[in-house]
């Protein structure tokens, strides 16, 4: 799952990708290459400025793939849960 996000301070449109998984049986086999490849080629398509995804901290098989396709950033993910109650 991919969609566009808003980068207001660069007045720019980017890509998220929220959802990534690689069946066990074809992780090494060049499947996550071919992934990132028809989602670079869809981003050009649609004027996007760059992809971006979060990965959990101890996904380090996934991370090391990861590290040579893109840059790593400063940021820390927070997530506030909000209670239907208001409560």
């Amino acid at each position: 799952h991919y969609r566009p996000y808003f980068r207001p301070l660069a007045a720019a449109v980017a890509g998220h990708l929220d959802d990534l998984f690689v069946e066990p049986d074809a992780r090494g086999t060049g499947a996550v290459d071919a992934l990132f490849d028809a989602l670079s080629s869809i981003a050009r398509q649609r004027g996007w400025s760059k992809i971006r995804w979060i990965t959990a901290d101890d996904n380090h098989r996934a991370r090391s793939k990861y590290d040579q396709l893109a840059e790593r950033t400063m940021w820390v993910i927070y997530d506030m849960p909000v209670s239907p109650s208001g409560s």
